[in-house]
């Protein structure tokens, strides 16, 4: 027993093992693939949100103007800062809908956007949605009497030529610490020429979570299990992704969560393995059930004849329990099942584990074994005679007759030809007895 429960846990390790290497390596190229497509992703994603903030150069350019007195004002949601009584673009309509767009791609990472204009007169005009306490420090006493677009040009390192940004014309920052909020946020710089003069910046705030996102969203949507280096410990870098017109750390690299990784192929070999030998114990119980006889639990005939007559060299003990039709006749039908029940389980009881025991007839039973000596065979057979008629079954002397042979250099049909041969001189010979043959011939 304790053997067979070694074996079973063994089979069960073997199997879970398996399919955990399987698992894990299958989902670890998925991933490596997966990670190619979310670099594409990535880069899809910042140039169609470059070219949106793009989109406000021709709408500023071509707007209206209208007269706005000094101070801070509220049109459509946005509100205007004006140091001075000026005339002011109307970009209220645009930022709105640029606003509406540019969330497309940034979602809640949405923090700010803000348009700083700078008049030939010397007039800071912002528009600002929505407006921040640190967009108001820009009109305070400390910063009065300076641009406000050239204060972001100097401390960005930004230069004021329009030539300048030839190959790449906004920029992207690292990301900082807003000082009045404690928010960490990036910022993307957009300025606007007219007549190849600097007249206005474009600002756009984002929560420093936009890139994380994206990559959570894309790993819910494809159901893979890729990082950024540095946000796991047990990670496996796949590659670097290239962040266009950002000046200092133009890469992110792209990694595998490998804690994930095991996870998942942990659970889904113990989820398979189960499946596998919940799979193989439903089959074997069906198979139980078409070829065992089900009143006495032994192989049934029509199950395994056409095997056996292929079979060579097995040695066959048949038995059959005497005057049965008399036990039948003068106990009743019930009583012969119970006999024959019992009859069988002490067959049972004296059976190898290699044994095979058919019901070939109604009362007539046939047990296959290999690799039997003729003495061996004689001690078996009268084992299993003595163990039925040593004690009454349901209250009946019962006793049966036995032939068997070794069948050795003789086919199963020859051998059990043989076998009830020597059955009938057991039951000739006054029943109760055991004879064994073997071919003389």
């Amino acid at each position: 027993m304790m053997r067979e429960i070694i074996s079973i846990n063994n089979a069960y390790l073997k199997t879970f093992s398996f399919l955990f290497l399987l698992s894990f390596y299958m989902l670890y190229q998925y991933n490596k693939l997966e990670a190619n497509s979310f670099r594409m992703e990535f880069h899809e994603k910042i140039t169609k949100l470059y070219d949106t903030v793009r989109k406000i150069t021709p709408f500023y350019l071509n707007t209206t103007t209208v007269v706005l007195s000094k101070g801070t004002h509220e049109r459509d949601d946005v509100s205007i800062m004006v140091d001075e009584d000026s005339k002011v673009k109307n970009l209220s309509c645009g930022i709105n809908l640029l606003e509406d767009e540019l969330k497309i791609y940034i979602n809640d990472d949405y923090w700010s956007l803000a348009i700083l204009e700078k008049l030939e007169s010397n007039v800071n005009i912002g528009h600002f949605k929505p407006l921040h306490e640190v967009h108001e420090k820009l009109n305070s006493k400390e910063a009065s009497g300076s641009s406000w677009i050239d204060r972001i040009v100097d401390n960005e390192k930004m230069s004021k030529s329009y030539q300048a940004f030839a190959q790449c014309d906004l920029k992207l920052t690292e990301p900082y610490v807003e000082p009045l909020t404690g928010k960490n946020v990036r910022s993307i710089f957009y300025p606007i020429y007219e007549n190849k003069q600097l007249r206005a910046m474009f600002i756009l705030d984002m929560k420093v979570s936009v890139f994380s996102n994206w990559l959570n969203d894309f790993n819910k949507k494809r159901y893979s299990f890729l990082n950024y280096g540095g946000d796991h410990t047990l990670s496996l870098s796949s590659g670097l992704i290239e962040i266009p017109c950002t000046p200092v750390s133009k890469k992110l690299n792209l990694s595998i969560n490998m804690v994930d990784l095991f996870m998942l192929s942990s659970g889904i070999a113990l989820m398979m393995t189960f499946l596998l030998f919940s799979i193989n114990r439903s089959l074997y119980r069906f198979l139980s059930y078409c070829r065992l006889d089900h009143m006495t639990g032994l192989y049934r005939r029509d199950f395994y004849e056409l095997k056996l007559n292929l079979t060579f060299g097995r040695a066959v003990i048949v038995i059959d329990i005497d005057e049965f039709k008399r036990i039948n006749d003068q106990y009743g039908h019930q009583k012969g099942d119970v006999v024959i029940k019992e009859v069988c389980h002490r067959i049972k009881q004296h059976m190898r584990r290699d044994d095979m025991a058919i019901r070939w007839g109604g009362e007539e039973f046939i047990i296959v074994l290999n690799h039997i000596s003729d003495s061996e065979l004689l001690k078996r057979s009268e084992a299993i005679r003595r163990a039925i008629c040593a004690e009454p079954i349901a209250e009946i002397c019962v006793s049966v007759s036995i032939g068997a042979t070794t069948g050795k250099k003789m086919s199963f049909k020859k051998a059990f030809k043989l076998a009830d041969t020597a059955l009938y001189q057991s039951k000739n010979s006054g029943r109760n007895r055991v004879t064994v043959l073997e071919d003389v011939i």
